[in-house]
């Protein structure tokens, strides 16, 4: 009796809790949005219980808004969560994924230029790759993400492209393909001469790990001793201390195991006075094999212990039993090696699990998104389906009320057509007339210039032979003949204006300087005029007789005129300016 009132008792204090912190959710005052987007940078990356409760809370208030960068941000932020607190789930990691990818296709990269730019798709992308590679394991699954970053890198973005390159170098070394990831990372050493010393130096510890992995110390050594001198021109303590300690297992690998011992001791000293614990792990392991190396198996078996006990990944522990299972072997202590490989082998035993359980984790949370995702489309097509119905009753209202607009519009048209007909053979008729005596006035004005210039021509030889017999008479000199002299030259003089016959000729023929000028740029004025008076259908004589030369100038100036236009030999001159007045 106790028990059952104890029962609804409880049931009836969680139903009340949760409606009244449903009822605090609902009735929460909102948030500005410029308040929102600064609590997201602020809590952005974090893992901790209040960086949950504030994305829940934006992600709350941001559907309320209708605030889509809001909502977004808040499934970014959520997914980095669940990947990296103490638990971390990779269910949640697939569904605010899903969630994430889902909304950002329906947005438009044109469009909303400024919301994409602001979700930073790289580092979205380059999240979830770390989570799904290094976070659960599932290499391939975060190649996949990776790959995804590639098309949305800018050009000028150096940054970004190196550390895309060392995230897929990460994939090949973790999968022992230490070549693949150096083919990737080695040319790129190349471009960082306008980046930061963090990124250099990000690529240059990704490089050296791989020749650390191959056992190429001599490629290895020089890339720590680069980063050692980046770290001390920073002022960068941790990285001075990681570099000494990587520096310390080149020593090793390159035959000088004391100084290799020394080194590592004064890191250690470091670590231990400003309790660096990340860096602890390798110093230590790198003295149990540095003693081991120098024959000093106690120390190698003291620090290999204290080494397992600080190792954080499966790989790493897995590894720290395998050295100390040796080390007790070769010291004869078979039943503590014994005990170590029992514990190796429950190791693997879980690792293996977790990577099954991972893995098939990843697989029914795909499953189930698309399943959501098929309901979804199932719904939508319903929908879809319902609406085409509607629309189709619509248009067949629409479709009767069309055939009957288009037979009054019909009826009309072909009204108008038969008055428009009518029309333009009128309008054609009087065209056609006007056409006629507008040709025929370019021709009588043509006709009449034609009979100015000839006449204007002869007016000049008669002048000249004028003044050919009054220059026969040389004597006596009567000043009257010389004043008459002079007359006639004046009047050759002006007859032979070429500037006025030009003005007329170009009165008549209006672009026809322009369109020879634009064609051919390299003519002279000369070779202008003497196109004009071709057009006008002048002889060889009249021509020369206006321009005051003999006949022959004037062929040789046509001849070559005809070689500068370009013109073949059976076309004639004035047939080629009658074409270019045409056009």
């Amino acid at each position: 009796m106790f028990l059952n009132t104890l029962k609804k008792s409880s049931i009836l204090f969680f139903t009340l809790l949760f409606g009244n912190t449903c009822y605090a959710q609902n009735n929460e005052p909102l948030i500005k949005i410029s308040d929102l987007d600064s609590l997201h940078n602020q809590f952005y990356g974090q893992a901790s219980e209040e960086a949950y409760f504030v994305h829940n809370k934006l992600l709350r208030q941001s559907k309320k808004l209708s605030y889509d960068q809001g909502i977004l941000s808040a499934y970014k932020s959520l997914m980095w969560y669940y990947g990296v607190n103490s638990k971390p789930n990779i269910d949640s990691v697939l569904h605010y994924a899903d969630l994430f990818e889902t909304k950002v296709i329906t947005k438009s990269i044109k469009a909303d230029t400024l919301l994409i730019k602001a979700l930073e798709l790289p580092q979205y992308y380059f999240n979830k790759g770390q989570i799904l590679a290094n976070g659960f394991g599932l290499t391939e699954q975060g190649l996949e993400s990776y790959f995804k970053i590639y098309p949305l890198i800018s050009e000028d973005d150096t940054k970004m492209f190196i550390t895309y390159n060392v995230s897929i170098a990460e994939i090949y070394y973790h999968k022992f393909q230490y070549d693949k990831a150096l083919e990737v990372l080695t040319p790129l050493l190349k471009d960082t001469v306008n980046t930061g010393s963090f990124t250099k130096m990000l690529l240059l510890k990704n490089i050296s790990a791989n020749y650390v992995q191959k056992e190429m110390p001599e490629k290895s050594y020089p890339l720590h001793k680069e980063l050692l001198n980046l770290a001390i021109k920073d002022n960068d303590i941790p990285a001075i201390w990681w570099s000494k300690n990587r520096l310390a297992n080149d020593y090793f690998k390159l035959g000088d195991i004391q100084k290799a011992i020394d080194s590592a001791l004064a890191v250690r000293k470091y670590c231990l006075e400003n309790k660096d614990y990340q860096l602890i792990f390798n110093n230590t392991a790198y003295l149990s094999t540095f003693y081991h190396a120098a024959g000093n198996l106690d120390k190698a078996i003291t620090y290999r212990k204290e080494a397992s006990k600080l190792a954080h990944g499966s790989e790493y522990k897995k590894d720290s039993y395998d050295r100390l299972a040796e080390y007790y072997t070769e010291n004869k202590q078979y039943l503590k090696a014994v005990d170590i490989y029992q514990k190796k082998d429950a190791l693997v035993d879980s690792l293996r699990s977790n990577e099954k359980k991972a893995l098939s984790n990843y697989i029914d949370s795909n499953i189930k998104l698309l399943k959501e995702k098929q309901k979804s489309q199932q719904m939508l097509f319903d929908m879809e389906l319902l609406e085409i119905k509607n629309k189709k009753q619509e248009l067949y209202y629409l479709t009767i009320s069309a055939i009957l607009a288009s037979i009054i519009l019909l009826l009309g048209s072909i009204l108008l057509f038969r008055k428009y007909k009518k029309g333009e053979k009128i309008i054609e008729v009087l065209m056609s007339n006007e056409k006629k005596l507008l040709e025929e006035k370019i021709i009588l004005r043509e006709n009449e210039l034609e009979a100015s210039a000839i006449a204007l021509s002869q007016r000049i030889e008669t002048l000249t032979l004028i003044k050919n017999e009054l220059n026969e008479i040389k004597k006596p000199v009567i000043p009257k003949l010389e004043a008459a002299k002079q007359k006639v030259n004046d009047l050759i003089k002006s007859a032979s204006d070429v500037s006025i016959i030009t003005k007329r000729i170009e009165s008549e023929y209006p672009t026809m300087s322009a369109k020879l000028l634009n064609k051919y740029p390299n003519l002279s004025d000369t070779q202008i005029r003497y196109c004009l008076l071709t057009k006008m259908n002048l002889s060889i004589k009249e021509t020369a007789t206006i321009l005051n030369v003999t006949p022959d100038t004037v062929k040789v100036a046509r001849s070559r005129l005809k070689k500068k236009l370009n013109i073949p030999t059976e076309v004639s001159i004035k047939m080629f300016l009658d074409q270019l007045s045409k056009e």
